[in-house]
């Protein structure tokens, strides 16, 4: 779970969603707003991806854990959409994924 100063409000999701940029990627999907604010973010995981809360969240506290090991932006903000669930172990595919997503 990330902390809630690193976690996007729902004004802050509205306006992302609107005027976010698209990126996508092999398993996530990003909209990125840049901002002059600290990096904030949230994970979306739909029930079309996994039909089970117990999966959703797996899914979601693996992304949180990838996110935990890559140097993100210092500003901004980000909503990430899991597209597909991986095949092989969580962590290594979101962070890879994510560095493709983020250029780092």
């Amino acid at each position: 779970m990330l902390p809630r100063r690193q976690r996007l409000s729902a004004t802050e999701v509205k306006e992302v969603l609107a005027r976010g940029r698209s990126r996508r990627g092999a398993v996530l999907s990003v909209k990125v707003l840049s901002t002059t604010s600290p990096f904030r973010c949230a994970v979306v995981v739909s029930k079309k991806v996994a039909k089970t809360a117990v999966v959703r969240n797996r899914l979601r506290r693996g992304v949180y854990r990838a996110l935990a090991h890559t140097s993100l932006p210092l500003t901004g903000h980000a909503i990430l959409f899991v597209q597909s669930v991986p095949k092989a172990d969580l962590t290594p595919v979101f962070l890879s994924d994510l560095k493709k997503l983020f250029n780092v």
